[in-house]
């Protein structure tokens, strides 16, 4: 369905968006103060409309606030073993009907992802990576002095699945964010088990890490996750987090789903971190409110669609994304647009090569929070 800016700022009520625009006093125009503290820290953090970091505006669901709350008591001083780590541990292998010795805990998934470099590859054996994607192995293969090749996306901003299987024989690790940061482009199953079969068959040696940290915006059909594969072949491992739809980015909660032996090759070598008590408290509700998550899907569906419509009619292309940000061929270079919009206090997201020149990624933030920025957006491309 499509959204019109009409229809979108219907939503919160033109008053709101314009006095959180122009900085009039909401509570001059008898605002509720439910909708006095959001504007005051919802929508601005230290006074910058965050649009950079793909974290949640909207913040964990209110069962998952009313847990860290509740369990928000003298205990946390007993922490060195901490409460609730063994069973959000025991929770996850069971939501996807593993054994706990299949499931990884670690604090957010970067630590996933820098020690499966640091496990798999060498000089000889080096990374094959997506340019641009999340850069963290990227980033890490060139830390360790390990080989590297960047496979630049194709002619719609996807990831080039053929690119990346030639290039992967012979390589230490693969890997492949789906759905994609920056883009938000995603590859169906059918594709991604062709990739991963191709690449077991002409590089069995090869592994293969598939971050799925984005999976809980797409839409339904478009993405399943690639758990089978994970259970058919041992060199195949995927990660997650509660940073993105499950809006607990501060809590700082990810992990991994393989089998034992892969995990532990990365133990062997890198630390994990070690999950708190209110963190793991956090994890279990958010993972169970089930209704939250859908909500919270379909509210970031509908403020992606205004913006990229807006953009549109604007007369510049916006990958489809199926994430919470999106990539916008702006045709300026990213740190100008970012530049003029941080003059009207929003700050957008980093150069991402080799597309500095013409693309900027937009995070998604709550629908007061679009509303300004699209008009701040109109006021800078024009």
């Amino acid at each position: 369905m499509k959204i019109t800016r009409r229809g979108f700022v219907g939503t919160i009520g033109l008053g709101a968006a314009t006095s959180l625009l122009s900085g009039t006093s909401l509570i001059s125009k008898g605002a509720s103060a439910q909708t006095v503290a959001e504007a005051a820290s919802g929508v601005y953090d230290g006074g910058i409309m965050q649009l950079n970091q793909n974290e949640s505006a909207r913040g964990p669901g209110p069962k998952t606030m009313q847990a860290i709350h509740a369990h928000t008591t003298k205990r946390v001083g007993r922490g060195y073993s901490p409460d609730h780590v063994n069973e959000l541990h025991s929770a996850i292998a069971d939501e996807y009907g593993v054994g706990r010795e299949n499931v990884m805990l670690a604090t957010g998934s970067s630590p996933i992802l820098r020690g499966s470099v640091r496990a798999f590859c060498t000089a000889e054996r080096g990374l094959v990576t997506a340019g641009p994607t999340y850069a963290t192995c990227e980033q890490t293969a060139r830390q360790i002095g390990a080989g590297l090749e960047v496979i630049r996306l194709d002619h719609s901003m996807s990831i080039d699945l053929d690119g990346m299987a030639s290039a992967a024989v012979g390589a230490g690790l693969v890997y492949f964010c789906n759905p994609n940061n920056p883009t938000g482009t995603v590859h169906g199953p059918g594709a991604v088990e062709a990739f991963v079969r191709r690449i077991m068959r002409e590089s069995p040696d090869t592994r293969i890490l598939i971050d799925e940290a984005y999976i809980n915006y797409a839409a339904e059909g478009t993405i399943e996750t690639a758990l089978p594969l994970v259970h058919e072949f041992e060199n195949v491992f995927i990660s997650r987090s509660f940073s993105k739809a499950h809006a607990l980015a501060g809590m700082r909660i990810g992990y991994a789903l393989g089998q034992q032996q892969t995990l532990r090759a990365m133990t062997d070598i890198w630390g994990m971190g070690e999950v708190n008590m209110l963190g793991a408290v956090a994890a279990l509700t958010a993972m169970q409110d089930k209704e939250h998550l859908e909500w919270e899907r379909e509210e970031n569906a509908e403020i992606r669609a205004f913006v990229s419509n807006s953009f549109r009619e604007m007369g510049y292309e916006v990958s489809e994304s199926s994430t919470n940000h999106i990539f916008v061929n702006i045709r300026q270079p990213a740190r100008d647009f970012r530049a003029a919009c941080l003059e009207h206090k929003i700050l957008v997201g980093r150069d991402f090569p080799p597309f500095e020149n013409t693309h900027c990624r937009i995070s998604m933030g709550s629908r007061e929070e679009m509303a300004i920025a699209v008009e701040v957006f109109k006021k800078v491309l024009a």
